[in-house]
């Protein structure tokens, strides 16, 4: 016999076992019982049960004793909760786990780049105003201006970054960063927003980087599908070794 025949074989066997229905045992008669005088609460009830019942004096719900419910709730060691501290000691909630494993940064563009520095070294974002030119300094330093009476000088980040020479446009800024009691302005192209990433967010920069030092980027940020340059500012304002 092929295959065939033996699958509709089997096919047909399948199908005959599908239809035997085991038949339903018919229900089996209730004993009838015997109606009772509803007056004469105990002996209809105990002659239909077969079993002499027993009444009981119930006490009245307005007494002054303790109520069951009183009763129940009553302190003891048994019902103690196991948890009487406060919940916030005992449960972290995802939101504040994430808090504290994140770091925030500031993404700003520089050319069709975003890049983004540790906003903890950010002091203040301000406008373009007039450099006071610097003799024989690097062509990357704009100059330098007066910043509530402490000189600050600017630095042109897409230049020092080996990226060209900024453009001044309406959305220019100057990001003015703090590091080892120094200020210092970076000319950006724009800002965008601060940004929350965790560590799994953020992965080591790359051996290679097209046109870029490597040693002034401290990793690669991925936020919402979008790939952010990680400054190291160290790096970045180290003009010694120039």
């Amino acid at each position: 016999m092929d295959i065939a025949k033996i699958r509709e074989k089997a096919k047909a066997q399948k199908k005959a076992e599908e239809l035997v229905v085991d038949p339903v045992p018919q229900e089996e008669a209730l004993p009838e019982v015997e109606a009772f005088d509803l007056s004469d609460p105990g002996a209809g009830v105990a002659d239909a049960v077969g079993t002499e019942l027993s009444f009981v004096d119930v006490p009245d719900s307005s007494s002054d004793g303790p109520s069951g419910l009183d009763l129940l709730f009553a302190a003891t060691e048994e019902f103690a909760l196991s948890t009487d501290g406060p919940s916030d000691e005992i449960i972290e909630s995802p939101a504040e786990a994430r808090e504290q494993a994140s770091r925030q940064y500031l993404a700003f563009n520089l050319g069709d780049e975003e890049y983004a520095l540790d906003i903890k070294q950010i002091s203040e974002i301000i406008k373009v105003r007039e450099f006071t030119d610097i003799p024989r300094a690097p062509g990357f330093i704009l100059g330098i201006i007066s910043l509530r009476g402490v000189v600050v000088p600017v630095f042109d980040l897409r230049c020092r970054l080996n990226l060209g020479v900024s453009e001044f446009m309406p959305t220019t800024r100057i990001v003015v960063c703090q590091h080892d009691d120094v200020s210092v302005g970076l000319l950006v192209d724009s800002i965008n927003q601060v940004v929350n990433l965790i560590d799994d967010e953020v992965e080591p920069p790359p051996g290679v980087l097209s046109g870029l030092d490597r040693e002034m980027v401290s990793g690669l940020g991925r936020y919402q599908g979008r790939l952010i340059i990680l400054l190291n500012i160290e790096s970045v304002l180290d003009v010694v070794s120039l």
